[in-house]
């Protein structure tokens, strides 16, 4: 990665001799710096105005010692060499009385990566009137419909480095930003909500987010629906916060000791299986368009694109260091984005093929269940909809969903054109979520929720 002036956070030359300082600072066995560099700042809206907006500089250095396989790591955020010479002796003080860590495994020597990209100057340069305006058009948009928009934007510019006493340096530049909307009535009993997420500031919608989060308001008005399993489209929105948590599961280790959804029976696992629909591949990518991140990890282990599902059929689990010397073959690192193929199938067709379903705008508070089946519950909010007879008859109550994500994905029905979403629940700039519209079948709606 070249030097870029008007990047944010510090440059190239000034993270590699940074590292090189500290390193020299040591005297462990081994010893890794991670230094995270950038800028971060947002805009927050409630009660139909902009109550605050802030951003800051920052660079947060991680300094981890190592003594044998005695390891500690020490943070600070101080980069004069007194202060950077006293966080390096305070990890080695720790690392010299910590237990063991018998996984640990020596430190890396200089890797090859892809240059991923993922600066995006429209988001590192986005100014305070900018996002400011992207507000003033949701706030337009809630106050003529009388409504009450509260939003939070999130926008991210620097980059992640990593640096080995064994002559690793690897450093990434990344920009993101997260733009999520609520909006509801004066009296609290309607909401919608809209989102977009991207590293290129020029791919969020601001206009599109005010329209569909006041229309979402506007129609939806809970009625009673009775719980069940019912024939379910779920909005890219939706899939993604469920996709966001299966990307754990691709985990060779707890496959291999019994402890997973892609455990086999008597020992193993499921490589090789088709374990889903024949429509789901899902796989992640580095260098993805507008979901870029870094081609490493923490420690410096490239990544590289990687198909986990190809065709509904098991094609990779992540192995750790660790766990790949333990089975004598090639570590893979784990997805740091996740991207799912979509089809060709529209949200009306979707809509219109269905005699009675739900529509899901997006889930709330999604907490796990059970690993061996993927099992996920949590509410829906702000937006589910009665489908009979191919339309939207009414919108209808909130739900507790409990649901097992390998057999939603073993129920699909019908998919629809990629996206990227917003799929963390703290509308804070995450991990990267490309995803397609999805219908499936039976989607278990456990009980009604009071929750608006």
């Amino acid at each position: 990665m070249a030097n870029n002036p008007t990047q944010k956070g510090l440059s190239r030359d000034e993270l590699e001799s940074l590292t090189k300082r500290i390193l020299t600072m040591s005297t462990a066995d081994q010893c890794r710096v991670n230094i995270s560099s950038g800028w971060r700042g947002y805009t927050r809206v409630a009660t139909n105005r902009i109550t605050s907006a802030g951003g800051a500089d920052a660079t947060d250095i991680t300094i981890t010692s190592v003594f044998g396989k005695r390891v500690a790591s020490i943070n600070t955020n101080t980069l004069d060499d007194d202060s950077l010479r006293e966080a390096v002796r305070r990890s080695e003080a720790a690392a010299r009385i910590a237990p063991e860590t018998p996984e640990y495994m020596p430190e890396l020597e200089q890797q090859t990566y892809t240059d991923s990209g993922g600066y995006y100057q429209s988001t590192g340069e986005l100014e305070p009137l900018t996002r400011a305006e992207a507000a003033a058009l949701a706030i337009e948009q809630a106050s003529a419909n009388d409504q009450i928009a509260a939003s939070y934007m999130d926008v991210t510019a620097g980059s992640n480095t990593v640096a080995t006493s064994n002559g690793l340096f690897a450093t990434h530049a990344n920009t993101g930003v997260a733009y999520t909307l609520t909006s509801r009535t004066r009296d609290g009993l309607q909401s919608g909500w809209a989102g977009d997420e991207a590293n290129d500031w020029n791919n969020i919608e601001s206009q599109r987010i005010a329209d569909d989060a006041v229309r979402k308001c506007r129609d939806w008005r809970k009625t009673e629906l009775e719980p069940g399993q019912y024939t379910a489209i779920l909005e890219p929105t939706a899939v993604g916060m469920l996709m966001l948590r299966m990307m754990n599961a691709f985990n060779q280790r707890p496959a291999d000791e019994g402890r997973s959804y892609f455990s086999k029976t008597g020992g193993g696992n499921r490589l090789g299986e088709q374990l889903f629909d024949e429509r789901v591949t899902i796989f992640s990518d580095p260098a993805y368009e507008d979901a870029q991140t870094a081609p490493f990890t923490s420690q410096g282990q490239a990544r590289e694109r990687t198909t986990w599902i190809n065709n509904g059929t098991l094609e990779n689990l992540s192995r750790s260091r660790f766990w790949a010397d333990q089975l004598g073959e090639t570590p893979l690192a784990g997805p740091s984005n996740l991207i799912m193929a979509g089809g060709n199938d529209s949200l009306e067709d979707m809509i219109a093929s269905t005699e009675r379903g739900v529509l899901l705008t997006r889930f709330w508070y999604i907490r796990g269940l059970n690993p061996r089946i993927i099992s996920y519950t949590g509410l829906t909010r702000d937006g589910t909809f009665l489908i009979e007879d191919g339309r939207i008859s009414r919108p209808v109550t909130n739900f507790r969903f409990n649901q097992s994500l390998a057999e939603m994905l073993q129920n699909v029905e019908m998919v629809g054109p990629t996206t990227r979403v917003a799929a963390s629940e703290n509308s804070s700039v995450s991990t990267p979520i490309v995803v397609p519209t999805l219908k499936v079948g039976g989607f278990n709606l456990s009980s009604v929720s009071d929750a608006i």
